[in-house]
């Protein structure tokens, strides 16, 4: 039974991950939802931790789309395929 807050919609879309010690990076995704999005790097070679921010945006042909706007992400889950994003809401005191 799936127990999942949100759910996932299988879609290839092209991403720049962007995160600490690290050269922006082009990836796809797997999925995404309304709560985050999983992105396949079986090919990058450093990628970001459990528990690190990274900043992700649709580039390509799928920047037309307004389905993933430039957002702030942790990393929640990592596997050989890839990482798991969950959106982070960001407040900025003025």
């Amino acid at each position: 039974m799936e127990q999942r807050k949100y759910p996932r919609k299988e879609i290839d879309l092209e991403v720049e991950l962007s995160y600490l010690d690290a050269e922006p990076v082009i990836v796809h995704t797997r999925d995404i939802s309304e709560g985050g999005l999983f992105l396949i790097m079986d090919s990058v070679e450093k990628r970001p931790v459990i528990g690190e921010l990274v900043y992700v945006s649709l580039v390509g042909e799928s920047a037309n789309r307004e389905t993933l706007p430039e957002s702030a992400a942790v990393v929640v889950h990592q596997d050989a395929m890839g990482i798991g994003l969950a959106y982070v809401e960001m407040e900025l005191d003025d």
